[in-house]
């Protein structure tokens, strides 16, 4: 079974998400953005009414750029702290999702190893940082090396899924990591892209004109989704 997350960025996101039947969310502020850190009381509202595999939360300190000084490097870590504080003993799974960059475009390690000592055992997703990275392929090696669980991207396309290069590394990852498949995701075109890259996780929002996240969309998606995964 395909796993669905959605993004969201506020309470009332991650409700429409769990009823429309999503597996789990990232929950970020700011998506105009590209998405930064959520308030403590944004998250701490949100677990009580989160889907059955958890949240997913977005540690950003800033828009812009992936490439940060030491003092981001350690802003960014002790987020991950505070969060993992008051979130302990939480009855759904959250994880985190950070990224790192050098100066020279490739992933930082240091940083990356940092942010996988401050999560301690809960889960780590790398975001699409990676689709910014000049070799996809020695990227997704580090990212195995440093234990993180889940790299989100869209192939290394700036907006929309490349379903060649999403193919190539969920063979490269072989379940060591799973790569969760990004880029303009909606309900008329998730499907294709799930078929052709036999892609475990999707990720993708569903925007509502309004602003938020619209739940007819969103059960669109899962509906969808849930459909083709009973006919294989």
């Amino acid at each position: 079974m395909t796993l669905i997350e959605i993004c969201v960025e506020d309470t009332a996101g991650v409700r429409i998400a769990r009823d429309a039947g999503a597996d789990r969310v990232e929950l970020c502020s700011r998506l105009d953005i590209g998405g930064l850190t959520p308030s403590k009381e944004i998250i701490m509202a949100s677990l009580p009414v989160a889907p059955p595999s958890g949240i997913q939360i977005m540690v950003r300190s800033r828009g812009g750029d992936f490439v940060y000084s030491k003092d981001e490097i350690k802003e960014i870590i002790d987020e991950i702290g505070k969060i993992r504080s008051f979130t302990q003993g939480s009855a759904v799974s959250c994880g985190f999702v950070v990224g790192a960059l050098r100066e020279d475009g490739h992933i930082d390690h240091e940083a990356v190893q940092s942010f996988r000592e401050a999560a301690g055992e809960c889960p780590l997703t790398f975001h699409r940082a990676f689709d910014c990275i000049p070799s996809l392929t020695e990227g997704l090696e580090t990212l195995i090396d440093a234990e993180y669980q889940h790299v989100l991207t869209t192939g290394g396309h700036p907006s929309n899924a490349d379903v060649n290069a999403l193919r190539a590394l969920v063979e490269q990852a072989d379940n060591r990591l799973h790569i969760i498949a990004s880029g303009g995701l909606r309900a008329h075109n998730v499907v294709d892209v799930m078929r052709q890259t036999g892609t475990p996780q999707v990720h993708m929002r569903a925007p509502h004109p309004l602003g938020g996240t619209d739940a007819t969309e969103t059960r669109r998606i899962v509906s969808c989704i849930r459909a083709f995964n009973a006919r294989i």
